[in-house]
């Protein structure tokens, strides 16, 4: 049964991921690839979720007792029925979705041994397949190089995360017990940032009197990552950072590090939060409200409440950290039907003066 190990590297105390055999010995292949992703300095989440869909493709080989080097693309279409079939680590079946994802981390690792001069049948099968009658702009500057193309995909329905109406966000507010869980609640719920970004808070990121607070990439004791390469400012209300100062008052205590969110009551007294404190923390609202809530759902909720309300994507984008403004509105814009209809209505409106 292969595995995957996490791993502190020497010397930066660093976390990565290799995959192991039955008989405990390192995959040769896939961990050079984890360890070209770390070096990188890609997520440790994103290398983890690549070590584990790597884990699967080898699991894979090892029972139809093939080897990646001579796999060939009517063999890897068996890895996608193999998919289907075989559960993942939680007991579910993989959706259409996380089979592309899987699918992509493949071939992600085909295109990196290819790189290599690695010649395997299915990077002849991308080099020299059907031409992509795509051309993405300013082809003309790179048209000697081979367009990117996913190695496989299979066809998925796409189910866009469910967002909160204000009725519901402002119950999950009122069921939190603590200043702390409601000025985190109230931060994701008012600004769309990412909960790495909000773990990682430092007291000198926040602007009071100017109502903004910085988002600074930089290695945090607790594992929270920012995720964004660059750093960039939000704007919040007068009222949130009200309850920052209640927070600071009524419960933020003497601390021998400069995190704004910190865990009072229980474990590591003094210790920033983590991120399995904030999933514990919304199981507990979830079972308080009936709702089904995570973290990042605020932050969908928060994109789709600004283009509502007429902002334009692009500054939906920048407040967001978004790199490309296609991320922006292909992933975080859930326009409902009755957002549509309201937009027709304006214009007819419109078109009748």
């Amino acid at each position: 049964m292969v595995r995957v190990q996490r791993i502190i590297v020497p010397d930066t105390q660093e976390r990565c991921w290799v995959l192991f055999d039955a008989d405990r010995q390192p995959l040769i292949a896939p961990n050079q690839y984890l360890s070209y992703l770390h070096h990188l300095g890609r997520s440790p989440n994103t290398v983890r979720a690549y070590a584990h869909h790597l884990q699967a493709f080898s699991r894979f080989l090892c029972e139809e007792n093939r080897d990646w080097t001579t796999l060939s693309l009517t063999e890897l279409a068996k890895f996608v029925a193999w998919l289907r079939r075989i559960s993942s680590s939680n007991g579910k079946s993989r959706s259409d979705t996380t089979i592309n994802t899987i699918l992509a981390a493949v071939g992600s690792f085909y295109e990196y041994q290819d790189r290599l001069g690695v010649e395997t049948n299915i990077s002849r099968s991308r080099r020299f397949g059907a031409k992509n009658p795509y051309k993405p702009f300013l082809h003309h500057i790179s048209r000697n190089r081979p367009l990117r193309r996913a190695v496989m995909q299979v066809r998925a329905i796409r189910r866009l995360p469910r967002v909160f109406s204000a009725q519901e966000s402002q119950a999950l507010l009122n069921a939190c017990a603590r200043q702390r869980d409601r000025l985190l609640v109230s931060l994701l719920y008012e600004s769309g940032m990412r909960v790495g970004q909000v773990l990682g808070l430092r007291h000198a990121d926040i602007r009071s009197y100017d109502g903004e607070i910085d988002i600074i990439p930089r290695a945090n004791s607790n594992g929270a990552l920012a995720k964004s390469r660059s750093p960039y400012t939000v704007h919040v209300s007068k009222e949130l950072m009200e309850l920052y100062a209640d927070y600071l008052i009524s419960e933020y205590q003497e601390a021998t590090h400069d995190y704004v969110f910190v865990n009072w009551w229980g474990g590591r007294i003094g210790a920033p939060m983590t991120y399995s404190t904030v999933i514990d923390l919304f199981r507990k609202l979830s079972a308080r409200t009936g709702l089904h809530a995570t973290p990042h759902m605020f932050r969908h909720t928060h994109a789709t409440d600004l283009l509502r309300a007429g902002w334009d994507p692009a500054y939906v984008q920048r407040r967001l950290g978004h790199a490309q403004i296609q991320t922006t509105v292909n992933t975080y814009a859930h326009l409902s039907s009755g957002d549509l209809g309201k937009m027709f209505a304006r214009y007819q409106k419109e078109r009748a003066r």
